[in-house]
């Protein structure tokens, strides 16, 4: 493996590419005490990453959690099954990934990183490359782009942007 891998302890897994049906993702949605407006970020961030629920790293990782940057928080050590090596989608580098026990596991992480870095509607962020209020699904997506996709300051495209506020629609019909 020629890529770091802060997670020596954990067994070196083999990558597959698992589809979960968005229903099933919806359900899990649901069942978190999360409130409302994360639950929708979360949401939104799970179709984005995984294409709709069609592209999940080892069937629990659903927002591409890397286990080559460092250690995430010792609370998480024990929802972690392993660590699997792909190529990552958007630079095309080999990276390991985290893989979670339960697809559950990948939904709390995944909604934890959304209220730390404060990706969601109601939240005032003074991120690293987002400052600034998130009143509006449009603020969202920046915020999100900015913050979790690309790591910097640049405005998204406007395709990015509606896409976006659909999703974001659609999740407010379904968490109420």
């Amino acid at each position: 493996m020629s890529v770091k891998n802060f997670y020596p302890e954990k067994p070196i897994l083999k990558y597959f590419n698992q589809s979960v049906e968005m229903g099933v993702i919806i359900a899990n949605i649901k069942s978190l005490d999360l409130p409302i407006e994360v639950k929708r970020s979360l949401y939104v961030i799970i179709r984005n990453e995984t294409g709709n629920g069609k592209s999940i790293v080892c069937g629990t990782n659903v927002s591409g959690v890397q286990a080559d940057s460092g250690r995430w928080p010792s609370v998480w050590d024990d929802t972690i099954e392993g660590v699997c090596i792909k190529n990552e989608n958007m630079t095309g580098k080999e990276r390991a990934f985290i893989v979670f026990k339960t697809i559950a596991d990948g939904l709390n992480f995944t909604a934890a990183q959304i209220q730390r870095k404060g990706v969601f509607i109601g939240e005032k962020v003074d991120g690293k490359y987002y400052k600034g209020d998130v009143k509006t699904p449009e603020d969202l997506a920046v915020c999100y782009y900015n913050e979790w996709v690309m790591g910097n300051s640049e405005m998204p495209p406007e395709q990015f942007i509606k896409d976006f506020f659909s999703m974001y629609n659609q999740s407010v019909k379904l968490f109420v």
